[in-house]
């Protein structure tokens, strides 16, 4: 359990940092190198990149397009086993931290359960659920809900960010990487 035995939110921001620019390591993978996605018809979709790592590496594709411009890839740690999505205004937390491998009963007392999903990939997509989803892409979400490594989640409308939560205390000689959640936060209305 990180040293915040008594957290009073879901999420730290000072713990923040950004995510990693896909696009850097690999120009052709058709990743956003934004980090904010706006969700405008009150669902978000989060889907291991299993499914559509295919639809991605065209990237002329119309998918491809599509997730560049609306969607949010974001490395993380392969984790086959289901864990918690949680939600409480204004964090959706995806708890992947080594820390909390043993109890998340701080953080579910917090927040929220809106899903279970696991990241078998280690690279998670988030998307908002519009309309106007490419059909191929479409088809390859539902089969991701269906196999449970993805969620779509009901959320309030507005502009999100994604982030890193890095917790400064990692045992030494272990990845920092296994020491990080994935945090979502809706950014204030200006």
């Amino acid at each position: 359990m990180p040293p915040n035995h008594n957290p009073q939110t879901l999420a730290d921001p000072k713990r923040f940092r950004t995510i990693q620019d896909l696009t850097q390591m690999r120009p052709d993978c058709g990743a956003s190198i934004d980090d904010s996605l706006i969700i405008d018809n009150e669902f978000m979709l989060i889907i291991d990149l299993t499914h559509i790592g295919n639809l991605l590496s065209s990237y002329n594709s119309l998918s491809a397009a599509y997730v560049r411009i609306h969607g949010v890839i974001v490395a993380s740690i392969a984790r086959h086993s289901s864990f918690p999505v949680l939600w409480r205004d204004p964090f959706l937390l995806l708890p992947l931290s080594d820390h909390f491998k043993d109890d998340l009963t701080v953080y579910m007392e917090l927040g929220q359960v809106v899903a279970r999903i696991s990241c078998p990939a280690g690279s998670l997509l988030l998307l908002p659920d519009r309309e106007d989803l490419p059909t191929p892409l479409s088809k390859t979400i539902d089969e991701a809900l269906i196999k449970e490594t993805g969620a779509r989640i009901k959320l309030p409308n507005g502009t999100y960010r994604v982030f890193y939560e890095q917790f400064d205390e990692v045992p030494e000689g272990s990845k920092k990487e296994r020491y990080q959640n994935i945090a979502v936060q809706r950014q204030a209305l200006k």
